[in-house]
């Protein structure tokens, strides 16, 4: 007898993934691809469009040659992406232009030479967000200025995922995740912002329809049913941004919720209750946005440590260490902060609530009796000071109080890091063990949208996400409380003051 299993897809910086899971989110199969990037003749990086479709096409029939071979029925898929990053096509359906990968840095200078007309004051009040060269509209500003021919052909811009979608069903749409990573997007009334389209000059027509998170978008073309093997009507549903359908897949958009989500970078979000717009958040690099499905709108807060486990991986080659297990083992009996050795992780960017244009690392305190390994504690240790300070600051401003700590990315992996950050953090924390949650993210909205579950509350009943938890120890939360306080803030007061002389 068939079984009905539900499928969604990743199309992440490095890798492009598609997991097939049963309706209780137990992992059937996976297969990935590395992420199409190429040099064009301008000499810039661009994510290919046509390799991108290929790349879908050829996950996507390996999982259906797996179903295929094991009788499983894939009843759904949702696509979720990068965010910032779209691909450009013209009102007949061709692609005008390879995607502009969000990392990309060609758009800093659009962004640098409209600072008097874009100030961050105003973006802040229309979109919630920052004012970084990353976002879409500085995307879509460079193609208006480098790219004038084909500007002007633009029909519609689509995200990757939404390009994805597009090229399976003939949907053009986009979901409210990807709309709050355009600059272009108004939170507070839920649509494209007039202010910004006005002050940007990019025309309203080539933007997308919004709709919510899950919605439907259509069957999986008959065309590419042959391609794929796949013997079966297949609904796609509408996915979004990967960091915020990770946190949907792990249900972090409950209420008194924090979610650490630890990687190359780190981003700290807390659920509110309404949408944010205070100017201190701003002024302390914080954003605020917005995610809605067809049964809930949830409003957010995020800090951003823009070098957390990148500084780990600094200390790691520098040291010519091979590997972790190494590096951790030089931990035992080292003291770190407790040694008054502060290593300070803002080698490149500042982190929340510091906002910095230039910043530097520093390590401070050391001697000749300093190991490497009383390093490497305070460089884990610090790093958590650094996520508690934009934690206790968003707490301070909302008045909100969290009673769970949800983490989750690669640096999860790092269990002497978990056991500090516990212990920094005052508070348990839940260490949600499916390493793919933005593909299990996916899958579950495309399974609402196949109306496979009734609601969330039946899909999350069903799907069995297992947590580990790291418990703190009282005794150290309060020495490292202390030290929070007496040392580690002056410190940091003292390191910007450094950094500008």
């Amino acid at each position: 007898m068939s079984k009905s299993v539900i499928a969604g897809f990743d199309a992440g910086t490095s890798k492009f993934r598609c997991l097939l899971f049963d309706l209780n989110g137990n992992e059937k199969f996976s297969t990935s691809l590395k992420t199409p990037l190429k040099k064009n003749k301008d000499g810039y990086l661009y994510n290919s469009a046509d390799k991108i479709i290929d790349t879908t096409i050829k996950i996507i029939r390996k999982a259906c040659i797996f179903a295929n071979k094991n009788n499983l029925i894939i009843k759904s898929i949702a696509f979720s992406s990068v965010a910032e990053a779209g691909i450009p096509i013209s009102k007949n359906g061709n692609v005008l232009l390879d995607a502009i990968p969000w990392y990309d840095q060609r758009t800093e200078t659009i962004r640098n030479n409209l600072s008097n007309i874009l100030v961050e004051k105003f973006i802040y009040e229309n979109t919630g967000l920052a004012n970084n060269h990353f976002y879409t509209a500085y995307k879509i500003l460079w193609i208006k200025k480098h790219k004038t021919a084909i500007y002007k052909k633009i029909y519609k811009w689509l995200p990757i995922s939404d390009f994805i979608a597009w090229k399976f069903t003939g949907k053009i749409s986009t979901d409210y995740s990807q709309a709050m990573r355009t600059m272009l997007f108004d939170p507070k009334k839920m649509q494209w912002s007039k202010k910004m389209l006005k002050k940007t000059k990019i025309n309203k027509s080539i933007l997308p329809e919004i709709v919510n998170t899950g919605e439907k978008k259509g069957l999986i073309k008959e065309n590419l049913k042959r391609t794929l093997f796949l013997k079966n009507d297949c609904i796609v549903g509408t996915g979004g941004h990967d960091d915020i359908i990770a946190m949907f897949a792990m249900q972090g958009f409950k209420k008194k919720i924090a979610v650490n989500s630890l990687g190359s970078a780190e981003g700290i979000f807390v659920n509110t209750n309404k949408f944010e717009k205070k100017t201190i958040l701003n002024r302390a690099k914080f954003i605020s946005g917005v995610f809605q499905t067809n049964e809930t709108k949830s409003y957010y807060i995020v800090g951003s440590i823009l070098t957390s486990s990148l500084v780990i991986e600094w200390y790691k080659n520098l040291l010519d260490i091979k590997d972790y297990s190494n590096l951790i083992s030089t931990i035992k009996n080292s003291e770190g902060v407790k040694k008054n050795i502060f290593v300070f992780p803002q080698f490149e960017f500042s982190h929340s609530p510091i906002n910095e244009n230039v910043t530097k690392g520093g390590i401070w305190g050391i001697n000749t009796n300093t190991t490497k390994g009383d390093i490497y504690k305070s460089i884990l240790e610090c790093l958590s000071f650094d996520t508690k300070n934009a934690l206790e600051f968003i707490l301070k401003i909302t008045k909100i109080k969290i009673n769970k700590i949800l983490c989750s990315g690669g640096g999860t992996k790092n269990k002497e890091w978990l056991k500090i950050r516990s212990n920094i953090f005052n508070k348990k924390l839940y260490i949600n063990t499916n390493h793919e949650k933005v593909s299990l993210g996916s899958a579950i909205l495309g399974g609402l949208a196949a109306n496979i579950y009734k609601n969330e509350k039946e899909a999350f009943s069903m799907i069995k996400n297992k947590e580990i938890i790291i418990k703190n120890n009282s005794k150290q939360s309060k020495i490292y409380r202390n030290i929070f306080i007496t040392k580690y803030l002056p410190n940091i007061k003292l390191i910007i003051k450094l950094n500008k002389s």
